[in-house]
């Protein structure tokens, strides 16, 4: 697309030159049979470059409405889920919502990575806010100004999440170990919990950074060590860390919002 606008911009003068051309000769065949029959056919062969590359460009357009709209799609179907699966302090639901923004910079080969987004304080990012994707957790924000944000990545060594099993309510802390950018630890899962390869792991909702039930991967393989009474399982991320577009800034409400809910609901 932008060689096409480059290429609008180098040629304008001879466009404007064919428009104009185009222009005249349509005056001067408007009253006569055989030139205009001419006319359209000499209009449709000389000025085809130029109607294509109107209908890229219109089109361009047109696409960029289009992902806007399917961004704001999905920022509702993910408020819709995430409250839908949230539950606190009892009550049904505690309306959490998302703020979007899009990945700017993704760095993944080092042992601490971290994500830039393009969304700040004017968007509603704040520090030690939980970002999401359509398809799992991917980090919390560490740096903000006003126009771009800083990410702490899963991909980061010193990060560790709340999580659990979704099928039970055994938690464990999820870290990652400097490996593959797909596979995760969990750790601190006592030996007494059922635990088996595909099983579904989500966010423990033991802080306040991520909602409960949000997924994050699956079981890829169980290791029973012989002297500790935790496993060590390893888990295949949700989302490809390494392909990341849109993601989501979880908003979660103040303990002075919930209580006036509560007194709301009463």
């Amino acid at each position: 697309m932008q060689k096409l606008l480059n290429g609008i911009l180098r040629n304008r003068t001879l466009l404007l030159f064919i428009l104009l051309l185009a222009l005249s000769l349509r005056y001067m065949a408007r009253n006569h049979y055989y030139q205009r029959t001419n006319f359209q056919a000499l209009n449709n062969a000389t000025l085809a470059p130029f109607f294509e590359a109107r209908h890229q460009l219109f089109s361009y357009f047109r696409r960029d409405k289009h992902n806007k709209q399917l961004l704001e799609d999905n920022q509702y179907l993910l408020e819709k889920l995430i409250n839908k699966q949230s539950k606190l302090l009892l009550l049904d639901s505690i309306p959490f919502e998302v703020i979007p923004a899009q990945v700017i910079r993704n760095s993944i080969q080092l042992n601490y990575n971290h994500i830039t987004l393009n969304a700040g304080k004017k968007s509603g990012i704040h520090k030690e806010m939980g970002i999401i994707s359509a398809k799992g957790v991917i980090g919390i924000v560490n740096r903000i100004n006003e126009e771009t944000s800083s990410v702490i990545s899963l991909l980061n060594k010193s990060l560790s999440i709340n999580a659990k099993l979704k099928n039970s309510n055994h938690f464990g802390s999820l870290h990652w170990n400097g490996g593959s950018p797909k596979d995760m630890m969990l750790s601190d899962v006592p030996l007494a919990a059922n635990v088996q390869v595909g099983d579904t792991i989500v966010t423990g909702g033991m802080s306040a950074v991520f909602p409960k039930h949000i997924e994050i991967g699956v079981i890829s393989d169980v290791i029973v060590p012989k002297n500790d009474n935790y496993y060590q399982i390893h888990i295949s991320l949700f989302q490809d860390m390494t392909n990341l577009d849109y993601v989501y800034g979880v908003v979660i409400p103040r303990a002075e919002t919930i209580k006036k809910m509560i007194f709301d609901n009463e």
